[in-house]
C-alpha cells in the first residue's frame, strides 16, 4: 500500500463520531482555519462513545453508523477534517466485526464496569447463535483496543494505523504483566476462604485485556490449592491485520490467528496463577486449564499445575517465554508448530481436592460449636442454630431409606424401622406413621411413594395441602375447615407454643435465619423449627376469616403468622392487610417499615415499597408515595407492577400527580420525613456481608452460598457474584 493510499485510507474514518458526540460544525471549524490550510483531523472522544452507546436502544446500529460515517468522512477529507488514526483503527476493527450485520438484530447494552473500566456488551438475547456470539466479542474487543490504546500510547489520535496495529500486538503479549500490577492494588495479602476468592474474583473483574476474561474458578485454602477453568478466545476473533516487520501490514492467515491466540491463551492461565500466589500466601499451587465451549461440545487445549517455586522464579513483568514456562510445569498440551490442539483435562473444578464433601453437611444436624468470631457473625453458637430446613434429618434419614426399601410391605416395615433406630424424634415418628399406612393399607409399597411420605406426609401437612387446594378452588369456607382440622392437634397439644425461654420459628431461608439470629432473636433466646405447614395453615384460616369479614379473627391468626415466620414477607404483608381492614392504618405503617427494615430481595423490598406507596397515597403523602412508587419500579418486574386493578389505579394517581420522577436524594428525603427505611438498610446489608465471610471461611457452604446469594441480591456487585459463582455446587445436585 502506498502512502498516498494509507493517508486515503486513513482519511476515511472519523466525521460520523464528531455527529455522534456532538463537536463542531464542519462551517465553524472552516470558519477559524485560515485560507489554503487543510483541516486538522478529528479526535476520537470514547467517554462520548460510551455515552452514547450506553444510552442507545441499538448500540450495534450505532457503531454502524460511526463506521458509515467515518468512511464517509474519510473519502471527502478535502472537505472537513479528517477522521485520526484511532478514528480509522476503530471503524476497521469493527468493520471486520461485522458490526453492521448486526444493528437491529443483536440486543446488547454498553456498560462501562467500575472494576475495569472496559466496554462490556451485555447479551439480552434469551439465546445466541455461536457465530453471533463471535460477532459480539469482535465488537466488544474493537472497542477495548481503541480504549487501551488511548490510555496507554501519548496521543493515540495522532499515531499512525501502523503504531495502533503494533500496539495491539505489544498488548496481547504483554498481559501476564498484569499479574503484579493488580496484585500491587491490594492493601493486604488475602486469607481465608472468603478473602481468596473475592481477590480472585476481583482479578477476573478487574484485568485489563483486550479480549474479555471469562473463567470460573475453586478454591481449597486448607489444601493451599485454588483452580482456574478459562475460556479461550477464539482464533476466529482474532484480528483480520497484524504488523509484519519489513511487509508492514498484512492480512492475516487462519494459521496466523491460530498462533497469536493460542500464545495469548496460554498467558492467560500464568496471568490468573501468578495473581493469585502474589496475593494468597497460604497457596501453594494453582490448576489452570483452557477450554471451549462451542456450539456442540466442550474441548481442553491445555491444563496445568503451576507451583509457588515456578512462579517465583520468573519476572511476570518482563519478557516471557509462556511455551517454555508450560513445558517446565509439565502442562498438558498438544503443541503442533506454536498452536494449541484439543487435549485430557487434567483436573475438574468439582475434584474432591478443591471441592471436599464436609463443606456441605447439613447445618441442622451437625454438632459442631463456632468459635467466637464467626459466632457472633453469625449469631449462633452452634451450627446447627443456624438451621432452617425443619426436614433435614427426614431427608437424610431418606437417603438411607430408599437404599433399603423393597417390594414387600415386610421388607419396607423392616426399613423404616431400622431408620428409626436412635433417630430424632421427628424421623421416628415419621417412620411409625409409615410404617401404621402400610399395614393398613393406606400407603403403596412404592419406594418413591413412601420416602416422600416419609419425609412429608405428616397429618397437618396433608391436611393443609387439602386446605390449600379448598382455597385455590374459591371454596373458603372449605379451606378454613380443613385447615383448623389440620391445626387443631397441634394448637391443642401447644406444640409450637413458645415457652420456657424456647422459641418456635419457620424460615425459608439460611440468610433469613442469620438476620433473625443477629437482629431479631432474644439474648439467650432458644429457637427451634417449627414446620412451613403450620405457618401456612394459620395464613389459610386468617385469610378465610378476612375474607368472611371477620377481621378480629383474621387479626389474631395474622399476628400468629408473623410471630412464627418474623422474616416472611407474606406474613408480615398480609398482618399490614389485616391491620389496615381493622382500621388501623398506622399499626400497618408500622408492619411494613418492619418488613423493609429486614428485606434482603428484590421481591420483598419492590413489593414492600409498593402497598407502602398505596398507603402513603391514601393519607395524603403524596412525595413519600412517589418515592415509594419509584423504589418499587426499580425492583420488581413489569408482570408483578400491575397485579392487580389496585395497583394500576396507584400507577396512574402517582403518574397524575408529578410531571418528573424525583432525584435518589429526594426520594431519600421523602422517605425519612415519613419513617421509613431505605431497604436495603446498610445494617441489613453489613449482617449480611459479615455472615457471608463466617460461614464459608468455616466451611458451611450451604449457608454461606445461600447468604452470599442474598447479598448479591441486595448489593448487585459483580465481584461478589463471582465469588457465589466460585462455591461449588452441592454434591450430587
Amino acid at each position: 500500500m502506498s502512502d498516498n493510499e494509507r493517508d486515503e485510507q486513513h482519511g476515511r474514518l472519523g466525521r460520523l463520531f464528531a455527529a455522534l458526540v456532538g463537536t463542531e460544525t464542519g462551517e465553524a471549524a472552516d470558519a477559524e482555519r485560515p485560507v489554503g490550510m487543510p483541516p486538522a483531523p478529528s479526535r476520537l472522544d470514547l467517554d462520548g462513545l460510551s455515552r452514547t452507546l450506553a444510552s442507545s436502544p441499538d448500540p450495534m446500529r450505532a457503531l454502524s453508523r460511526f463506521v458509515s460515517d467515518v468512511r464517509r468522512r474519510t473519502a471527502q477529507a478535502e472537505a472537513g477534517a479528517a477522521p485520526s488514526a484511532l478514528e480509522t483503527y476503530l471503524a476497521e476493527r469493527l468493520e471486520e466485526a461485522g458490526v453492521a450485520d448486526a444493528g437491529g438484530r443483536l440486543s446488547v447494552r454498553v456498560v462501562r464496569p467500575r472494576t475495569s473500566d472496559l466496554f462490556y456488551l451485555r447479551i439480552d438475547d434469551e439465546e445466541l447463535s455461536w457465530s453471533d456470539k463471535l460477532r459480539v466479542m469482535r465488537v466488544e474487543a474493537a472497542l477495548n483496543g481503541a480504549l487501551l490504546a488511548a490510555s496507554a500510547l501519548e496521543d493515540a489520535d495522532d499515531a499512525s494505523l501502523e503504531d495502533l496495529v503494533r500496539f495491539e500486538a505489544r498488548c496481547a503479549r504483554s498481559v501476564v504483566a498484569q499479574a503484579a500490577h493488580l496484585a500491587r492494588r491490594r492493601e493486604s495479602p488475602a486469607r481465608g476462604e472468603w478473602d481468596v476468592r473475592c481477590a480472585l474474583s476481583e482479578a477476573i473483574e478487574s484485568a485489563r485485556l483486550p479480549y474479555r476474561l471469562t473463567a470460573r474458578f475453586r478454591v481449597n485454602v486448607a489444601l493451599g490449592r485454588a483452580a482456574f477453568e478459562i475460556d479461550l478466545v477464539p482464533p476466529r476473533i482474532w484480528a483480520a491485520t497484524t504488523l509484519v516487520d519489513g511487509l508492514g501490514l498484512v492480512a492475516t492467515t487462519t494459521e496466523m490467528r491460530r498462533r497469536a491466540a493460542s500464545d495469548y491463551n496460554l498467558r492467560l492461565g500464568v496471568l490468573l496463577a501468578g495473581y493469585a500466589l502474589l496475593v494468597a500466601p497460604e497457596l501453594r499451587e494453582v490448576w489452570v486449564s483452557g477450554v471451549v465451549d462451542g456450539p456442540a461440545s466442550h474441548a481442553c487445549y491445555y491444563s496445568a499445575r503451576l507451583t509457588r517455586e515456578l512462579l517465583e522464579s520468573v519476572d511476570l513483568e518482563g519478557p516471557l517465554d509462556v511455551w517454555a514456562l508450560m513445558r517446565e510445569a509439565g502442562a498438558t498440551i498438544d503443541e503442533q508448530n506454536l498452536t494449541l490442539a484439543p487435549v485430557r483435562q487434567g483436573f475438574s473444578l468439582n475434584d474432591e481436592l478443591l471441592c471436599p464433601a464436609w463443606r456441605w453437611e447439613s447445618a441442622e444436624l451437625s454438632t459442631k460449636t463456632l468459635s467466637p468470631g464467626p459466632a457472633h457473625e453469625l449469631g449462633a453458637r452452634r451450627v446447627r442454630d443456624l438451621g432452617a430446613d425443619e426436614s433435614a434429618a427426614r431427608r437424610r434419614a431418606a437417603d438411607e431409606l430408599v437404599r433399603l426399601l423393597g417390594d414387600t410391605t415386610e421388607q419396607n416395615v423392616r426399613a423404616l424401622l431400622s431408620v428409626s433406630e436412635g433417630a430424632p424424634e421427628d424421623v421416628r415418628e415419621a417412620a411409625l406413621r409409615c410404617v401404621g399406612e402400610l399395614i393398613d393399607g393406606t400407603l403403596a409399597d412404592d419406594p418413591l411413594a413412601i420416602c416422600e411420605a416419609f419425609v412429608s406426609g405428616s397429618e397437618l401437612e396433608r391436611g393443609v395441602d387439602e386446605a390449600r387446594a379448598a382455597f385455590f378452588s374459591h371454596d373458603p369456607e372449605g379451606a378454613e375447615r380443613l385447615a383448623r382440622r389440620a391445626l387443631a392437634p397441634c394448637d391443642d397439644a401447644g406444640s409450637y407454643a413458645d415457652k420456657d425461654g424456647i422459641t418456635w420459628r419457620s424460615f425459608d431461608t439460611y440468610a433469613d435465619r442469620v438476620l433473625f439470629n443477629r437482629l431479631v432473636a432474644a439474648p439467650g433466646e432458644e429457637c427451634r423449627l417449627a414446620p412451613a405447614p403450620y405457618f401456612e395453615g394459620h395464613l389459610l384460616v386468617s385469610s378465610c376469616a378476612l375474607a368472611r369479614g371477620d377481621v378480629g379473627e383474621a387479626l389474631a391468626h395474622a399476628r400468629l403468622c408473623r410471630e412464627v415466620a418474623p422474616l416472611s414477607a407474606q406474613a408480615s404483608l398480609h398482618l399490614a392487610q389485616c391491620l389496615e381492614a381493622s382500621g388501623d392504618a398506622a399499626g400497618a405503617k408500622e408492619e411494613l417499615c418492619r418488613l423493609l427494615s429486614l428485606a434482603h430481595d428484590p421481591q420483598t423490598i419492590g413489593v414492600g415499597y409498593l402497598r407502602m406507596a398505596q398507603l402513603q397515597w391514601q393519607e395524603g403523602n403524596v412525595l413519600a408515595a412517589q418515592a415509594c412508587y419509584q423504589l418499587a419500579c426499580s425492583r420488581l418486574g413489569a408482570p408483578l407492577l400491575v397485579a392487580g386493578l389496585a395497583v394500576i389505579a396507584l400507577i396512574g394517581q402517582v403518574g397524575s400527580a408529578s410531571d418528573s420522577s424525583l432525584t435518589p436524594e429526594q426520594v431519600e428525603q421523602a422517605l425519612r420525613a415519613e419513617g421509613i427505611p431505605l431497604a436495603p438498610t446498610e445494617e441489613v446489608s453489613t449482617v449480611l456481608m459479615e455472615a457471608s465471610r463466617a460461614a464459608v471461611d468455616a466451611g458451611l457452604f450451604g449457608a454461606g452460598c445461600d447468604v452470599t446469594h442474598s447479598l448479591c441480591s441486595v448489593l448487585r456487585d459483580d465481584v461478589l457474584f463471582g465469588v457465589l459463582r466460585s462455591l461449588d455446587g452441592e454434591p450430587g445436585r
